[in-house]
């Protein structure tokens, strides 16, 4: 068994903790709020206030000393320059020891959306990483990581208590109707990770996203009907891309959730 750090016990982060104790590795974290560390003891996950957003970023040392693996999943919130978030990450990974391996969670967001076929080899980062602050940080933490960094680039994640049919309910005229979703479910993204983990699956890249993907139109309408909400109204424009699952299938066996009705 393997002690895993988790940046970020918040909405995936805290279910995947779970996971992880259940399957008897030890799970340290970091949380927002000292008010939320006694619920994640009470999940037996030992938590750590820190603010990704703030300027401080040491971590105790019982965080970095140690750690078998350390999965990277806060969000860059508001950037002020295009390496801000990279440089980041980067000062956090290097509070950690040679020997720790990453997960950085990504998103499905970098790839253009001139590529129809999003495959994780369909577009350079490196080319990229002068214009989009997510691709310079995947650029940065690859190049100072190299075999001991793996890339996930998650779809949007819907789940328990998430939804962003909520956020569509009664609106009208809502442009690119015939636009593709790419979406994830929890437990799916959860399942790819401890994939990653038990299969020592390092130094790679790879999408993580749901099999179907129906026009946001269709799918929305139709979630908004399962909630019960005011339906909305779409325009039938817009094309775009959609994410190719097919190497976390055939390389991670993940059998992905119908994400198509809601």
């Amino acid at each position: 068994m393997s002690n895993i750090a988790i940046v970020g016990f918040g909405w995936l982060g805290t279910p995947l903790g779970e996971h992880l104790v259940q399957l008897g590795h030890t799970v340290v974290g970091t949380t927002r709020t000292e008010a939320k560390i006694s619920e994640l003891k009470a999940l037996h996950l030992t938590a750590y206030c820190w603010n990704s957003r703030e300027e401080k970023l040491l971590f105790p040392m019982e965080i970095t000393t140690n750690m078998d693996c350390c999965i990277l999943n806060f969000p860059p919130g508001k950037v002020e320059s295009i390496q801000q978030y990279g440089e980041h990450l980067l000062e956090v990974v290097k509070q950690f020891e040679a020997r720790t391996r990453f997960i950085f969670v990504s998103t499905t967001g970098v790839y253009p959306e001139d590529i129809k076929d999003a495959s994780e080899d369909s577009f350079s980062v490196e080319a990229y990483s002068k214009t989009n602050h997510i691709c310079y940080a995947e650029y940065l933490l690859g190049t100072h990581l190299q075999e001991r960094l793996t890339i996930i680039r998650m779809a949007g994640l819907i789940g328990p208590d998430r939804h962003p049919a909520k956020f569509f309910a009664g609106r009208t005229a809502i442009a690119n109707g015939n636009q593709p979703v790419n979406l994830i479910e929890q437990r799916d993204s959860i399942q790819v990770i401890l994939n990653i983990i038990a299969k020592n699956y390092w130094g790679k890249t790879v999408n993580a996203c749901a099999s179907e993907h129906p026009t946001r139109k269709d799918y929305y309408t139709q979630s908004c009907k399962t909630f019960g909400f005011d339906l909305p109204q779409f325009i039938e424009e817009g094309e775009g891309k959609i994410v190719n699952n097919a190497k976390s299938i055939l390389e991670l066996d993940i059998d992905y959730s119908c994400i198509s009705v809601r």
